[in-house]
């Protein structure tokens, strides 16, 4: 009798995954945030953020990408105090010392975060620095051989924060190692 010849299904771990776990392991790497679990409406992703401090909570929202195009997925975050009131992004104009302000207020707690500050080159950027550390989560990724992503802290908070501010560039740094 034969046996019966069993395929091996490849599956990838779905994009709306992958980038909830990037804001799940840095965003999320704070005792004063919780993410809640990514949820489905209609054609939309769903993440919640519940952040302890209404500064806190508004600096995140000013920061952080709150629309994500992936293919044709679409990825909403949403920011929330600790009552449950959703949190609207700073609108105005703000210089890079603010941008820069804000980054500290929103990751002053995170276990991840250094420091930030606005410096002048050959154009004024906002350097988050974030530690050398390394953000590791399972995605069925097959370059790895325990199927993970791994990646340097900034480069996971770089995916999920804005690139730029109004004028301001967003230059993603790494801690010297000590």
């Amino acid at each position: 009798m034969a046996a019966a010849s069993q395929k091996a299904r490849v599956q990838l771990s779905p994009p709306q995954n992958i980038y909830f776990s990037k804001i799940l392991f840095s965003v999320g790497n704070d005792p004063l945030v919780r993410v809640d679990p990514l949820i489905q409406i209609s054609n939309d992703f769903i993440i919640t953020i519940r952040v302890n401090g209404d500064q806190k909570a508004r600096a995140l929202a000013t920061l952080l990408v709150l629309s994500r195009q992936i293919g044709s997925i679409r990825i909403l975050v949403k920011v929330r105090n600790a009552q449950g009131k959703l949190i609207e992004p700073i609108q105005r104009t703000l210089t890079p010392c603010e941008v820069a302000k804000l980054y500290n207020l929103a990751f002053k707690s995170n276990r991840l975060f250094k420091f930030a500050v606005s410096r002048r080159l050959p154009f004024i950027a906002v350097f988050p620095v974030f530690k050398a550390k390394v953000v590791q989560f399972f995605a069925d990724n097959l370059a790895d051989l325990f199927r993970n992503i791994n990646d340097v802290a900034a480069f996971v908070f770089r995916d999920v924060l804005k690139q730029r501010i109004g004028n301001t560039a967003i230059a993603f740094s790494t801690a010297e190692k000590k």
